[in-house]
């Protein structure tokens, strides 16, 4: 059974996992993840009746994000890891946006809230094996948005505050907004994507799983 984590902003979400959602919360944590996190993987493990020797892998979202919350994120799946000797997955955030999508036929470009009216983001591309990344991830403000979408656009993640209207009105009809129940990272999807590793073999362990962050 695996089990997922994303704190990378401030909304959390955690998940159980076995080739099928066992068990999934996403809530606003805001800046409170390292008090609720912990106590949230408890309640999904009991809800289930298993115990933390029952996992046996561990993801977590590892950016981009929030400083503080990608690392709370990331010191509990290697505390986790070493404790239980688990493989430890590494899953960018704006990767599990993307997967939310699964059904979309135009390129996706998600949101991510990195602080300062910055977001990271995006684009991609539906490949052989499912969405694929074009490009590195950028941090921009909304302002810059038009210059990166030529063609409609799937738009998911960080809508909310006004900035679902914000890029309605910045991208116009290029803009295809993903409904806020559709936008936000669901750890559901972040174990899938970890899961697909898994049974591929790969095997990586908690000393390799490292943050990543927007270049300032």
């Amino acid at each position: 059974m695996l089990l997922a984590l994303d704190t990378c902003t401030s909304i959390a979400s955690l998940a159980l996992f076995e080739g099928e959602v066992l068990a999934e919360c996403t809530w606003r944590a805001g800046r409170e993840h390292s008090a609720q996190l912990l106590l949230e993987v408890d309640r999904a493990l009991a809800r289930l009746g298993r115990r933390p020797a029952d996992l046996t892998a561990v993801a977590v979202a590892h950016g981009p994000g929030s400083f503080t919350g990608v690392r709370v994120g990331i010191a509990l799946a290697k505390g986790l890891a070493f404790a239980l000797d688990l493989p430890a997955y590494g899953v960018c955030s704006l990767d599990v946006l993307a997967a939310t999508q699964e059904l979309a036929q135009q390129p996706v470009r998600p949101l991510l809230e990195a602080g300062r009216g910055r977001f990271a983001t995006a684009l991609y591309q539906r490949g052989s094996s499912g969405w694929e990344r074009q490009g590195p991830i950028q941090g921009i403000d909304l302002d810059a948005l038009p210059g990166l979408v030529q063609v409609p656009t799937v738009v998911c993640g960080d809508l909310w505050g006004g900035v679902r209207e914000q890029v309605a009105q910045r991208l116009g009809p290029l803009a295809i907004l993903a409904s806020p129940a559709a936008s936000p990272r669901r750890a559901g999807y972040l174990a899938q994507l970890a899961w697909q590793r898994w049974q591929a073999g790969e095997r990586p362990t908690p000393q390799a799983l490292e943050a990543v962050y927007l270049a300032r």
